[in-house]
């Protein structure tokens, strides 16, 4: 909903801030040990929806264009997108186990 391409009108700057805002709170709600492989589908899954809503914005019909246009490095670098991370910070659920 958040890069829907009724949203392109929108300043790109606002889709970022609230697309980072909302993976922010779902990676820190759902951030447990063992969590890899669902945060990694959720990095994949936020990095396609952005480049595929940057292609409607700049009018790319090719996804591999888009691919070349906006990789990964520039999601994160030019853009600001949150990097989602792909492991626990912690292996233990409980303190004392």
């Amino acid at each position: 909903m958040l890069t829907r391409r009724t949203r392109t009108v929108k300043p790109l700057e606002t889709v970022v801030v609230e697309v980072n805002a909302t993976v922010r709170g779902w990676v820190g709600y759902f951030h447990y040990r063992n969590c890899s492989r669902a945060l990694q589908a959720v990095k994949y899954h936020v990095e396609e929806r952005l480049r595929t809503h940057l292609r409607k914005r700049h009018k790319i019909k090719d996804r591999g264009t888009g691919y070349f246009r906006f990789g990964s490095r520039t999601l994160y670098g030019r853009y600001g997108l949150y990097k989602v991370p792909t492991t626990a910070g912690w292996t233990k659920a409980h303190a004392l186990s």
